[in-house]
């Protein structure tokens, strides 16, 4: 896919800078100035579980906000190449738009499935789909629209920059999206495009911020960069001032500093060829006016360099199942030209060569020691940048030994494992491993991970070193959820390093529910202001799946229908809006006038829409609800519902 190519790209609206000083100030105050404009951080995300789906390649063509007095107002024109499965773990800045001061009642956002490639899971195995649309026709453009919630529209007063910033948080349903069909050969995938959108985040995600550095300031603690998501490499969505600390961790061109020496080392790289990477929270801030916030994007940690991306080798992201020698076999992997900015997923096994030159580092670590190419083993999720070549079988080699003019590296990223308690001890956790980040485990070849072939991990005894971590009340048999880092190759046990430790009530989880045929206006067997149930019993129940992470569970199995009850919003430490409930019900993509999704951050208005909509009758054929599920109260709290129409 060439998102940078596209014919259909025009020219971007106008934008507006960030403040560095004003926004430290809380807000770009220039007395009496009004650009007659207001920014919309618009960022895009999709649901913590992806299924079945290995890839969702799709551009993203544009998105119109429909505003009150102005009407159809184009906010994004630029089509970028989005991979929905890379955002299960992020929200992606899309742009900092500018916009007309207006009030805005909707949202349009267009895709294009024209050159889309989709992959899902058969058999521990990727495997591109064929792609269908409601008619049963190759899908090209779809245009999605969606009404916020009217109690929380966004509205832009006449004020100068980013004083009056507001965030558009826009969320692709993947799996309400989509239906497969593994009957078929190859799999059927049938898209019909679910999203909601919110001037608040319906989760507490790291937003990365990516794009080319203008400039940085040591003393104030931030650097300034281009916003260019995605896959991007050419245009321009507005710029964005970055905020850091003493705690922000820097991986600069491999080198990982913490505090203001990482600033100051970023300061010295080249601006405009230097790439950023800065994955940060978002801090409403206060202004002058009590009707106007506007926000501080913080950084987390923050990738920099040659070994975020350069223009002289490919990256590869992906997991290795296997090593032999210096040599990764990688499943899953996102191929990624920056010259050309062609994005390929990989359904054939990939091969990575390293070696002592490679430059090996950590994604938001720094306590993970001195790293080097024997740090990479079996189980680890990757990020890999080398020479680029083809084998005859059509499978991608990447030499990223760094031995010739190359900068060959490998950024290890955060994993997770999934299995089922054998016992623990102080410091330390025995898996029985199920899965590690979705992959069964049976795919993976630990040969040559222990530091003798006799202590090669086993699935069936998977060794975890918790180190001072807290572990979670928990029996033998008892599922559990750990993220982390495979230890360096060929020195197991211990055969993970683990950052964290989650049990059930903790792990984010789906409740998906699909009724047959037409759908159901039924679905509930109860309904009401603070919660519901699905009805199991309902004629048209097709099926039902809890899923935690990599486990999932037949709803009917359990021995009642969990309650879902709404979360709480969340306030950030200054009393304004941080997180809210995101609750939509609509007929997903459609192009008929009158029917659009229809979000809300009120569960009890989000029951009214529904008790509305069924008594028309209209039927109901999804139903995804994301959040947390507490088995022993058998209660899922909800931070977002999707019901598809």
């Amino acid at each position: 896919m060439h998102s940078s190519l596209n014919n259909k790209a025009v020219k971007w609206a106008a934008w507006l800078g960030a403040c560095t000083l004003g926004l430290l100030a809380g807000g770009c105050h220039h007395r009496n100035l009004n650009s007659g404009f207001g920014v919309a951080w618009t960022s895009l995300t999709t649901a913590d579980d992806v299924g079945q789906f290995t890839s969702y390649l799709v551009t993203v063509d544009s998105v119109v906000l429909v505003g009150k007095a102005d009407g159809s107002v184009t906010a994004i024109a630029v089509p970028e190449t989005v991979d929905f499965t890379k955002l299960a773990s992020l929200s992606e800045l899309w742009a900092a738009a500018s916009v007309p001061v207006d009030t805005y009642t909707s949202a349009i956002i267009t895709l294009d499935f024209t050159n889309a490639q989709i992959s899902v899971m058969q058999n521990g195995v990727p495997v591109r789909a064929t792609i269908k649309n409601a008619a049963g026709a190759a899908p090209t453009t779809i245009a999605v629209t969606v009404n916020f919630d009217p109690a929380n529209e966004p509205t832009f007063q006449p004020t100068f920059g980013t004083s009056n910033a507001l965030r558009l948080a826009f969320n692709f349903d993947l799996n309400a999206s989509s239906k497969i069909d593994l009957t078929t050969s190859p799999p059927t995938v049938t898209v019909n495009p679910f999203m909601s959108v919110s001037t608040t985040a319906s989760d507490t995600k790291l937003i990365r911020v990516r794009g080319p550095l203008i400039n940085s300031s040591v003393s104030l603690g931030t650097y300034t960069a281009v916003v260019r998501p995605f896959f991007d490499e050419v245009h321009s969505l507005g710029t964005l001032t970055v905020f850091n600390d003493a705690n922000t961790i820097y991986t600069v061109s491999g080198t990982t500093y913490l505090g203001g020496s990482g600033l100051t080392q970023l300061s010295q790289t080249s601006a405009g060829s230097t790439e950023t990477a800065a994955f940060t929270t978002f801090e409403p801030t206060p202004t002058n006016s009590p009707s106007i916030t506007a926000g501080i994007f913080h950084s987390v940690y923050v990738i920099a360099g040659s070994t975020l991306e350069d223009f002289y080798t490919y990256g590869l992201e992906g997991d290795v199942i296997a090593r032999n020698g210096n040599v990764l076999t990688v499943r899953g992997g996102t191929l990624f030209a920056n010259i050309t900015q062609t994005v390929q997923y990989q359904n054939l096994d990939a091969q990575v060569t390293v070696g002592p030159a490679t430059q090996v580092s950590a994604d938001g670590f720094s306590t993970l020691g001195t790293l080097d190419y024997k740090s990479i083993s079996v189980g680890q999720h990757i990020a890999a940048r080398g020479l680029y070549s083809l084998s005859s079988t059509g499978a991608v080699n990447l030499d990223s030994t760094g031995a010739t003019t190359n900068t060959g590296s490998v950024r290890l990223q955060p994993t997770e494992l999934f299995g089922t308690l054998i016992s623990s001890a102080t410091g330390s956790v025995d898996l029985n491993l199920q899965a590690i980040n979705n992959w069964p485990a049976s795919v993976y070849s630990f040969a040559g991970n222990g530091a003798s072939a006799a202590q090669d991990p086993t699935a069936a005894n998977y060794v975890v070193n918790t180190g001072a971590l807290t572990l979670p009340a928990a029996a033998t048999g008892d599922p559990l959820w750990i993220d982390g880092f495979s230890a360096p190759f060929g020195t197991a046990p211990p055969d993970f390093s683990a950052e964290a430790v989650n049990a059930e009530a903790t792990e984010p989880a789906t409740l998906q529910v699909m009724w047959t045929a037409t759908g159901t206006s039924a679905p509930f067997a109860t309904m009401t202001s603070t919660g519901l149930t699905i009805d199991r019993t309902n004629a048209s129940f097709g099926s039902g799946q809890l899923r935690v992470g990599a486990d999932s569970v037949d709803l009917m199995t359990l021995g009642v229908s969990p309650t879902i009850v709404p979360a709480a919003a969340m306030p950030a430490k200054n009393g304004l809006p941080l997180f809210a409930p995101v609750f939509s019900v609509g007929p997903g993509a459609t192009t008929t006038a009158g029917a659009p999704i229809q979000s809300f951050n009120g569960f009890a208005a989000f029951v009214t829409q529904l008790t509305t909509t069924f008594a028309k009758p209209t039927p109901a054929t999804q139903f995804l609800a994301r959040g947390f599920y507490n088995p022993a109260s058998n209660t899922f709290t909800a931070s977002s519902i999707d019901v598809v129409l």
